[in-house]
């Protein structure tokens, strides 16, 4: 069970790095909203990685409406 708990959050923390970059680096919002809806949606998530995808996708559906306009 300890094994599984540390698996979880590392691959967490792979993936809200992995959207970060998605957000930041290449401009894909698109994938950047995917990763963080999942990470912010899924119970197993770290909750201080579920709360940082919440205020990601914050900033991501600001962006998005800046961009549209």
């Amino acid at each position: 069970m300890e094994r599984r708990a540390k698996r979880i959050n590392e691959i967490s923390k792979n993936l809200a790095e992995e959207a970060y970059k998605a957000y930041a680096g290449k401009r894909d919002y698109k994938r950047a909203l995917e990763i963080y809806c999942l990470l912010a949606e899924s119970k197993c998530v770290p909750k201080e990685i579920s709360n940082f995808s919440k205020n990601m996708m914050g900033r991501l559906s600001k962006k998005i409406e800046d961009t549209r306009q």
